[in-house]
Parts: C-alpha cells; structure tokens; sequence
C-alpha cells in the first residue's frame, strides 16, 4: 500500500521528507548525548565533591592550580602523619600534636599555599622567637629556627616532598616554642620530688602552683603568633617590666658580660682611674648610672655615688654609696648568673595566679617584707619574719577572710612534742612561767587541766600527746600578739603580730615556725577599715587593750600571695635580687631552651 503512495509522491517531495527525518533522528540523537555528557559532568562534580575535604573553602574564583596544589597535600599530608611516615618526620618532636591540629583543617598547609611559603606568617613566628629574651641565644629552640630558617633560604625548586618536610618541621617550631612560652622549662615533679625529701628529713617545705590549660592547636588556628604571646604573658608581679630588664642583661652578655672589679683605694669618694671607669661602664650597663658621661676622665663623683646607692639597694645592701667587700661581691657577679637568676623567676611569675584584683597582700620570703596594693598602688609595706631553715614558710596563695583580736595560740602538736614537753620535764613550771594552759578539748569557757599532775615523760614516751590540747590565751606575752590575720589553709599558716620585735631589726629574718610575723600590725589592720563595716579602728584599739577574744569576718576576702622570689621588680621600678635563703634556686632546674 505504502509503495502506491510513494510512487504517486513527486520525488522532491520524498527528499524533503527523508531531510526532515534524518535532522529529526539526528536531534534526538544530539540530546541524548548532551544528556548523557551532563549526567556524567554531574557525576565528576559528586566525585570532586566527595574526595575533597575542604570543597567547601574554595571560592568562587579558585583556580585550577589552587585546587591540585590543595589536592595534593592534603592526599600527601594526611599519608605521612596516619599511614606511611617517612624521613620528614623523624626529626619532629610533637607527632601527637601534628596529626591533631592537621586533623582540624582536613590537611591543608599551614605555612605553604599554592603560591609557595606565608611570609607574613613565617615573620611572625621567627621573630616572636628571636625578641624573646628567655631563650637562650644558642638553646633548643633557637637552634631550630636557625636550622628552618636555612632550609628555607636556601631552598631553589619547590617539590612537594622537600615542602611537606618544611611544613611539619615549622608547625613543630611552633609547639615547641609555644609549649615553652606557656608552661616554662623548669622541671616541676623533680623540684617537688626535692622538697617531699626535705619533708621526709622533717624539713617543712611546701610550693604550690596555679596550674594552667590550654588548646595549643585552637590558639595556634585562631590567633597571630604576636597576638597569642602577647595574650598569654603574665601582666602581674611586675612581669613585662623584668622582661625589659632581661633584656639589658642580654644586651650585656652580647658584649661580653662585665669585668671583675677588685676592691681598691681608688674605688673612694673623688677618685679617678680605670678601675672608676670600669665601675661606671658596669653600672651604666645594669641601668643604674643616669648620667651622661663627658670628657675622657672618669672620676668617682655624685653620679657615681647616687649609682652605687641605687645598685646596693636593689641587691638588699645597706644604701651608703661607698664601696666596701658585699658590693664587690655583689658587683662581680657574673651577667649569665643574673640572667638565670632572672629567668628562673620570671618561671615562678608564670605560675602564680594572674593578679586581677585591685587590693592584694604580697609576701615575699627571701625579701623579709610584706607589701599592700590598693588599686595597683603599693599603700604599705613592712618588714616580716618567715620560717626559719626547718620550718620554711610555704609557698601559695589564698584570701584573708576574717580578723582576729586579742587571739588564742592553739600551739601546733609537732611543737609541744619538740619543743613544750621536753622543756616540761625538765622544769615543771615551765608552763605556769610562759602562761600556757592544757586543756582537753578546744571549749576554751571551761577551766584548763592542772598540768603538774600529768606524767609528761610517760605522754611523750607512748606518743600520746594528741590526747592534749596547748593554748597561750591571749595577753602581752602570746606569741601571735595582738591581731592575727586568717586565711585558713591547709599549712595552718597566717599574719600575725609578736611580742619578740627585737627580730624585725635584723637584716635576715628567719626565725618562726612557718608563720609570718609582721612588724605593723595595727598600720595594716587600718587598711582594712575603709572597705569593711566590720573594721571600726577606733573601736577595734579599744578592744585590744583588753583580753576578749574578738573575730572581725570580711565581706570583701583579700588576696594574699606567699612568693618566693629572689628577683623581682619592686614598687620602684627597679630589678631587685636577694639571697636564696631556703636554697630553692639551686634546687630547681630548667630543662634547656
């Protein structure tokens, strides 16, 4: 049938039909085949979009180039720190450390990017390290960043391999330098490992740290180097201050540190000579000369003096401006043994809590003295005795909470063992003579027990002496005096007045049990009467001409820091160094950075 139509069709009417069929054909053939390249397009896109971990970051003007750059270290980076390591990290220190913060941005590079290294990054990180003046010139770190620095200066061909071993050495820099600056090097356990022996040899000794936190790899993810140091460095205890002063001292050790200065007639009052002139160079390099020096004449004149006064007062000298043998010794001191001295405490800053509080109490041990701040201000300070060599006054801080007039001594059991007894049994009335009472139990209203029908050879021999009680009741001979100032610790440590101020006058002063003396009592007592209700000072002087035990409690709790620190910056300004009278700074060691 359909062969009748056709050949009834003109011809040029069944070419007309055979174009339109073919183009037909050939555009649903052409569809499908775009269709196809699509669904496969889409298919390639999923796949990118499933193999990259970090898709998402990418712009929309990421170039290719970025894009393989990124590709390849990632599958290369995430290889050498989980699967296959190779020789890159056999030099790296915080493996643990690496795989964490790598981990946190899916193995992108911290300091290379597809146009090579981060400078600006880089600057920040080497340079944090070289201003720093608590490492040493050729310790751990700086040797690293030398090391780095080489490498990188003298690298010529970008590879990926010789890139990633770059990339891990520079962030293990970076933890490495960052675990220093946060946690310091001095070997805490072992320092506390030393005073359990002490306490072991019955040797009171006792330090306590505030113990920090923190997220190495988030600091190190969200803030400049600059910025991370400069949030994370004490601003208490005059901290930047002696970091500047530590900075002098390695400026003098650059130039060769002092020469040693005898002790000679020329060193007097209008002398001159090169022994004045080395005098002066030494006291202009410690910061202690002020004046501009003219002519080629060196002459111990007014200048001189006001420097050797300053220098003798910061190295707790008496202040005479004359030069005798303790500040020869002092002047002949060598730049490095200050700067370990310095750095040394500046660790021991770093351990104590951050001072945020605009009114504190600060002791510190080897200064013999007790200083008072009021919004930053220094208000007061006075002299204070510590706890002598067996009885070392320990190291903490904590609040006064409450005020105490006119107080009972609750005499320590370790001291009526060592001390009370044995001196009872060779004299009887050695109680009645010191006005010591023995009492059953604290209920200090009933009457005390009559000590001379006690067999205190037989108490003492069974180690029976808990079973007793020890007071001094209050009165001009009790050995915490008039006022005590309580913290309650867990070292029954405090302030306290004392009836022996004959021991204030001495320059070393460390006589007590572990309890702080203080030489004003009443002069610090009065601080605290604008900022309580309860501190009346008028009413509390009429109180303490009687015997009544009265307890004064504070709303506002104080801070108190027991320090113990043998260089420090004082209320002057100036860098002040002490001896080290319990002998902790050769006890303590820091590990070498």
């Amino acid at each position: 049938m359909l062969y009748f139509i056709f050949q009834k069709v003109p011809v040029y009417l069944l070419k007309s039909m055979f174009i339109i069929v073919l183009t037909i054909a050939l555009a649903v053939t052409i569809e499908a085949v775009t269709l196809d390249s699509v669904q496969e397009f889409k298919k390639i896109n999923d796949s990118f979009q499933k193999v990259s971990q970090k898709h998402a970051s990418y712009g929309k003007d990421v170039s290719l180039k970025e894009i393989i750059y990124n590709e390849d270290n990632t599958r290369e980076l995430e290889n050498q720190l989980l699967y296959t390591p190779n020789e890159s990290l056999k030099k790296i220190t915080h493996k643990n450390f690496l795989q964490d913060i790598y981990q946190r941005v899916n193995y992108v590079p911290l300091w290379f990017n597809y146009q090579g290294i981060k400078k600006e990054k880089l600057f920040n990180l080497f340079s944090t390290i070289k201003s720093d003046p608590t490492l040493e010139p050729n310790g751990k770190v700086n040797k690293q960043r030398k090391a780095l620095e080489k490498a990188i200066n003298t690298t010529k061909t970008r590879t990926l391999k010789h890139e990633l071993s770059l990339e891990l050495r520079l962030t293990d820099l970076a933890r490495t330098y960052l675990g220093y600056h946060l946690y310091g090097a001095l070997n805490w356990r072992a320092f506390q490992n030393k005073l359990s022996s002490l306490r072991r040899h019955k040797i009171a000794a006792n330090w306590v740290t505030t113990k920090r936190k923190y997220d190495i790899a988030h600091l190190m993810l969200n803030f400049s180097f600059p910025r991370l140091v400069e949030m994370t460095t004490p601003k208490s205890f005059g901290y930047p201050k002696m970091i500047k002063a530590l900075k002098r001292l390695r400026k003098a050790q650059k130039q060769g540190g002092w020469k040693k200065i005898p002790n000679s007639s020329q060193l007097r009052y209008g002398r001159s000579g090169n022994l004045v002139k080395r005098l002066t160079l030494h006291l202009q390099s410690e910061g202690d000369y002020h004046c501009v020096h003219k002519g080629k004449k060196y002459i111990y004149d007014k200048c001189v003096q006001q420097a050797v006064k300053r220098f003798q007062k910061r190295h707790g000298l008496y202040a005479s401006g004359k030069i005798n043998k303790y500040t020869i010794r002092k002047l002949n001191l060598s730049v490095n043994w200050k700067i370990k001295k310095v750095v040394l405490n500046l660790e021991r800053i770093q351990k104590l809590p951050e001072q945020a509080e605009d009114r504190y109490v600060m002791v510190n041990i080897p200064d013999f003295r007790l200083y008072y701040k009021d919004n930053g201000r220094e208000k007061l300070t006075m002299r204070v005795v510590v706890g002598d060599k067996k009885h070392h006054t320990p190291v903490f801080s904590n609040k006064i909470s409450y005020i105490v007039l006119n107080p009972y001594w609750l005499i320590p059991d370790s001291i009526v063992q060592k001390e009370i007894i044995p001196k009872m049994i060779k004299n009887p009335k050695y109680l009645i003579e010191r006005g010591y009472e023995v009492r059953k139990n604290y209920a200090l209203s009933r009457p005390p027990l009559d000590s001379l029908k006690i067999d205190w050879a037989k108490i003492l021999r069974y180690k029976q002496t808990k079973k007793y009680k020890f007071v001094q009741p209050p009165g001009k001979k009790n050995a915490l005096g008039k006022i005590k100032f309580k913290f309650p610790n867990q070292f029954a440590v405090y302030l306290h007045d004392t009836p022996a101020k004959k021991y204030f006058k001495k320059g070393v002063r460390a006589f007590s049990h572990g309890c702080i003396r203080i030489s004003q009592p009443n002069a610090f007592l009065k601080t605290f009467a604008p900022h309580e209700y309860s501190v009346n000072y008028r009413r509390a002087q009429r109180v303490l001409k009687g015997k009544k035990k009265t307890q004064l409690n504070l709303s506002q709790h104080v801070p108190v820091h027991i320090v113990y620190l043998t260089a420090w910056i004082k209320s002057d300004g100036l860098l002040h160094y002490r001896n080290d009278i319990y002998g902790y700074d050769s006890k303590q060691h820091r590990r070498a950075y």
